[in-house]
């Protein structure tokens, strides 16, 4: 069997010496010291081991892949990116070991960029904001230094515009913060946690693309795609891209910065390629190659900026939150429109929402007072009055506005009508429960609200979720306020319209606020408008705020009463109402029937622990044993 020809570093020609060559003494090897600058003549398909860093690597195996030579790598201190990208075992001892036993050589694919071998990976846009992204594998705290200076220049950072060319012809035209390319998605910890690890090699080269639209979505991409130690690869995100293919042209407005494996470059255009089966490696190590006839090109790019929204990226800075393109506001903006119109459907299911939402308040069931509030279709103006709001578009806020006092005039109408026609007049357990509103459910209406903008501005979600998470908090107080006035109750009648403005005013705050976040306003047009909410929803939670502080109040009376006991009387099923004194309910459980004295006693102590004079109001149980 022919020798193996052993290549080594005359830089380090010492060290080689003294720990690789003793190692080799055994075996049929003939060496040679390695100079760039003098190529070595060995035959074709000549069988040689390398112990050389990344750099003599760039030159020699592009050599070696036209001689036919079949390669085997040793761990070199210099090896960095070539040990990731050929297996190589990390101890001397085992990379021989490996070479030696394998009984043929795998074949292996090489990538080049402007005919340039990559060992690593090509990236292209800002240094400072891709590194942090390109070493994704470093310490923590190396990791977060790279993030800090990352984001801190992205508030001065546009988008740049690529257009991007596969072996189909297939064109892409978008702008992007970065790209990153590598030949096995592994080949890079940003890739491999954006496309996931593969099994078998395939001789295509993998592109992914980082197009955020706002600082908010890299904070994003930072918080699940980087950060984390272990990410499980789903569905990507609409900020991010990528494509398969054998080839791939890379273009831009003007000249490209670019790296190959960290080294800073600058072209017109690159072109990246994969040379299928273009080297022979003696390393078992290797991933085997995967067997198909075609290779499949793949490209996942339908949420990266397109058309007229590439040229707004481009020529700002990136802002905290993504502003909707104008296709996707014009979408949203017309549907809010024909929402706003108050339709015969609307007027219809308006009544009857209403009808079975006070035919539930007085039989006490919430089932069907649930009902209605499927039912009922306030979300669609309110949606459109909180965009109208924001946008400041008078048209909008005057459509909504005149559909939304209908919808609440037939609620209070029909609400009235009914109650007079019902013999009943009973305070019963669901109308009680809307007439004392508290902070609690504005935070209800504001997580309605969110919920409802979300679900219009994006159509995949279905409509009826935010009608439902909106009615809810909407028509059964618009009922019970139909029932005050049908009982000339002003106290019912108050507390149920509060409970009603304040999910209004919350909602359409909470909506409006939704929509900027997702960009469908910039924010000096919205400032206004969620100025004038944020005010509406400041005095309506004035009278909430003593409620939800007198609710506090009587919880803590309830939790220091409930199962107390003084000798020998044990309170149980405390009810307190407000009032100057609090009113106290209980029951004392005793043994034996107690006098007046000592009920009185009870009182006393218990406003000790209260701390207030009260008003009680107690009945006696006799426990036997």
């Amino acid at each position: 069997m022919a020798d193996w020809m052993v290549l080594y570093d005359a830089a380090k020609a010492e060290q080689f010496e003294n720990e690789v060559k003793p190692l080799l003494q055994d075996r049929p090897c003939r060496f040679e010291a390695y100079d760039r600058n003098d190529r070595p003549s060995f035959e074709a398909d000549s069988r040689v081991i390398t112990w050389l860093d990344d750099e003599s690597l760039y030159d020699l195996l592009p050599y070696a892949s036209k001689q036919a030579w079949s390669v085997g790598l040793l761990p070199h201190p210099g090896l960095i990116r070539g040990m990731r990208s050929f297996f190589v075992a990390k101890k001397i001892e085992e990379a021989i070991e490996a070479i030696f036993s394998s009984e043929v050589p795998t074949l292996a694919d090489l990538m080049y960029c402007n005919d340039r071998l990559v060992l690593g990976s090509v990236m292209l846009g800002n240094p400072v904001t891709m590194k942090p992204a390109a070493q994704v594998d470093a310490g923590f705290w190396s990791k977060l230094k790279h993030l800090m200076v990352m984001t801190s220049n992205l508030s001065k950072t546009c988008l740049l515009p690529y257009k991007l060319t596969t072996a189909k012809e297939t064109t892409v035209s978008t702008a992007a913060l970065g790209i990153t390319v590598v030949y096995r998605p592994s080949g890079s910890d940003f890739t491999k946690r954006v496309v996931g690890e593969v099994l078998e090699d395939e001789s295509t080269l993998n592109a992914v693309i980082l197009a955020p639209r706002s600082i908010s979505e890299v904070m994003h991409f930072i918080l699940t795609r980087v950060l984390p130690k272990k990410v499980e690869v789903k569905a990507l995100n609409d900020y991010l891209g990528h494509i398969k293919s054998e080839y791939l042209l890379i273009s831009g407005s003007q000249q490209l910065d670019y790296s190959i494996d960290g080294e800073m470059m600058q072209a017109d255009r690159l072109s990246i390629r994969v040379d299928e089966n273009a080297l022979q490696i003696w390393n078992p190590l290797m991933p085997q190659k995967g067997i198909e006839k075609e290779h499949k090109e793949s490209v996942r790019v339908s949420g990266l900026p397109k058309g007229g929204a590439v040229n707004e990226l481009i020529n700002r800075p990136l802002p905290w939150i993504h502003h909707a393109d104008q296709e996707e506001v014009k979408e949203t903006f017309v549907t809010l429109k024909e929402n706003a119109q108050a339709s015969e459907s609307y007027l219809v299911l308006m009544v009857l929402a209403t009808l079975l939402a006070t035919v539930g308040l007085f039989a006490n069931s919430a089932p069907v007072i649930i009902g209605a509030m499927i039912l009922a279709p306030l979300m669609a103006p309110i949606i459109s009055l909180s965009m109208g709001v924001l946008r400041q578009n008078g048209d909008l806020i005057q459509a909504s506005g005149r559909t939304l006092v209908t919808g609440i005039g037939l609620a209070l109408l029909f609400g009235t009508l009914l109650t007079w026609i019902t013999p009943l007049h009973t305070l019963n357990h669901e109308i009680s429960a809307r007439l004392s509103p508290t902070l609690l459910d504005l935070g209800v209406a504001i997580i309605s609200g969110i919920a409802g903008a979300y679900a219009n501005a994006r159509s995949e979600v279905a409509k009826s979720l935010a009608g439902v998470a909106i009615a809810v908090a909407l028509v059964p107080p618009l009922a019970v306020s139909g029932i005050g006035i049908g009982w000339f109750d002003w106290t019912v009648f108050s507390g149920a319209f509060l409970l009603f403005l304040t999910n209004l005013v919350g909602i359409v705050l909470a909506a409006a606020a939704t929509f900027l976040v997702m960009g469908f306003s910039p924010f000096h047009l919205a400032k206004k408008g969620l100025l004038l909410s944020s005010a509406f929803v400041a005095v309506v939670s004035v009278p909430l705020l003593f409620a939800f502080t007198s609710m506090v109040k009587e919880q803590k009376a309830i939790y220091a009463l409930e199962g107390w006991e003084y000798q020998g009387i044990e309170v149980r099923e405390v009810k307190i109402r407000s009032g100057k004194p609090m009113q106290v309910s209980v029951k004392l459980i005793t043994q034996r029937p107690l006098k007046t004295e000592q009920i009185d006693a009870i009182k006393q102590k218990m406003e000790m622990r209260l701390g207030e004079p009260i008003r009680l109001e107690a009945s006696t149980a006799i426990l036997r044993e």
